[in-house]
């Protein structure tokens, strides 16, 4: 330790700064009189004998007179009493501050803009440990490492979890190395080539927003949204940007029914060629009515499908697709509902999961 910070530690423990240059001056020379003590610790002349006195008092030094006042350091045991006294009462105020401090409640705002990303962080480890139907993510391997475990979790309580890996600069990722990161955790994964903001949206409602990690300090900042309408924003930022039009990398989903899907539009562009060839489609949708609000499951058959065309099975959707109707009609216990996805306003249902159980012929 340096002497200033070791003088800085006996001040902290209650001498002054005087008395600290005196007290090591002593350490180093182990006895000597007030004015060589003096000279050697910077304290002037006319102070030098009240601050030796001071040090007798506190038991860290011992002073004498041969003629002339002199000192020398004792054991150093009352020292290291009050220094690790003062070191535990610091560690103590320490446990009280993070027993009474509180996370900021942000709750009641349905938009908040925070100064620090790591409160993003922090509060999209929460939602997704609340996630019930779906997570949407884009994220670095580095965020992956630092959420994996709740993602995980997630996945195992049958959260739909959509993962975007993206780079955290303008560099290449091994991805084929990742594999084992999104197994038994991610029910789809893509690979963006390109850094990307970090983006959380759960359950239609809850988004975590920041920016990429490489912009400079000034530019960091955070967005965390609670408002079912304003995340419909994100959703489309996500579908477009970073997740439709970029690659496969892990994908649970096989050739086999049933196959599920969390967006309507992705659950048409699957069954839709298949329909339209006049194959029988049966579909499973759980959601709410859109009158009420009231939870519902359906099992039925597929009549009719209203969705913006052209559209080339195997290739990107183009964006007219993303912003047009998307609509399903179920036959489902001697009725038929219309059923919309995520911002359902004319249909009967909003769904928010697909389960494609049978496609035959009819």
């Amino acid at each position: 330790m340096k002497t200033e910070q070791l003088r800085g530690a006996l001040q902290s423990a209650g001498v002054t700064q005087y008395e600290a240059d005196a007290y090591i001056a002593l350490l180093e020379r182990g006895s000597a009189a007030a004015v060589e003590v003096a000279e050697a610790s910077g304290v002037p002349q006319a102070r030098i004998y009240d601050v030796l006195r001071n040090l007798a008092n506190k038991g860290y030094i011992e002073t004498y007179e041969e003629g002339t006042l002199k000192a020398h350091a004792n054991d150093p045991k009352t020292v290291v009493e009050d220094l690790e006294d003062y070191a535990e009462t610091i560690t103590t105020a320490a446990s009280e501050i993070q027993e009474r401090w509180q996370e900021p409640d942000i709750e009641k705002s349905k938009v908040s803009v925070v100064s620090q990303p790591r409160t993003v962080y922090d509060r999209a480890r929460a939602w997704i440990k609340e996630a019930e139907t779906e997570i949407q993510i884009a994220l670095t391997p580095k965020q992956l490492d630092d959420l994996h475990d709740v993602l995980c979790d997630a996945y195992q309580r049958d959260v739909v979890v959509k993962l975007t890996l993206t780079p955290p600069s303008d560099t290449t990722l091994p991805v084929e190395e990742f594999s084992d990161r999104f197994e038994n955790c991610v029910y789809e994964a893509r690979y963006r080539d390109l850094p990307t903001p970090f983006v959380l949206l759960v359950d239609r409602t809850n988004v975590c927003f920041a920016p990429e990690a490489s912009l400079p300090t000034a530019s960091q900042y955070g967005v965390i949204v609670q408002d079912y309408s304003l995340s419909r924003v994100f959703d489309w930022f996500f579908q477009t940007a970073l997740w439709t039009h970029w690659t496969v990398v892990y994908s649970t989903r096989t050739q086999s029914l049933p196959a599920t899907y969390t967006n309507i539009r992705e659950c048409i562009r699957h069954m839709k060629p298949l329909f339209d060839d006049g194959k029988r489609v049966v579909l499973t949708v759980e959601g709410h009515y859109r009158e009420d609000g009231n939870p519902i499951e359906l099992m039925g058959e597929v009549t009719n499908i209203v969705y913006a065309d052209p559209y080339v099975e195997g290739e990107s959707p183009p964006l007219e697709t993303f912003i047009s109707e998307a609509q399903i009609t179920l036959d489902a216990d001697g009725k038929s509902y219309k059923v919309g996805g995520w911002g359902a306003l004319m249909e009967d249902i909003e769904a928010e999961r697909f389960t494609v159980e049978l496609i035959d012929n009819r």
